[in-house]
């Protein structure tokens, strides 16, 4: 069960960093949420979650930084390295259920062409 961990080599975590992503990073939108992905030199993808006041109060955003980050976890072993991804959720992402979570990041998983060839 080791591969469905999430430890901190895989989080984006300093402003810097968010800020370089937002900034020179190709974004790719959905109409719940959107990726900031840019290409690094490390063998790792790593990701930072954004979650904004306009969503709800600190109850509300926690849940859906706890969704996001239970998604990422469960399929990072199916991602493509060398990228920083920032994921920003909408407002309508907030009243979504599990399963649309996974149905918007695996869409724009494939949008940004982050996911690993199949054989």
């Amino acid at each position: 069960m080791k591969e469905y961990k999430f430890p901190k080599k895989y989080k984006i975590k300093s402003k810097k960093e968010f800020q370089r992503v937002y900034e020179k990073g190709q974004s790719v939108v959905d109409g719940m949420s959107v990726f900031y992905v840019l290409p690094s030199e490390n063998e790792k993808i790593k990701i930072g979650f954004a979650v904004g006041k306009k969503i709800g109060n600190a109850v509300v955003r926690n849940r859906v930084k706890r969704m996001m980050r239970e998604i990422f976890r469960k399929h990072k072993n199916e991602l493509k390295g060398n990228k920083r991804v920032v994921w920003v959720a909408r407002q309508r992402l907030a009243l979504a259920d599990i399963k649309t979570y996974e149905r918007v990041f695996l869409r724009l998983v494939k949008k940004a062409s982050l996911m690993l060839d199949r054989i």
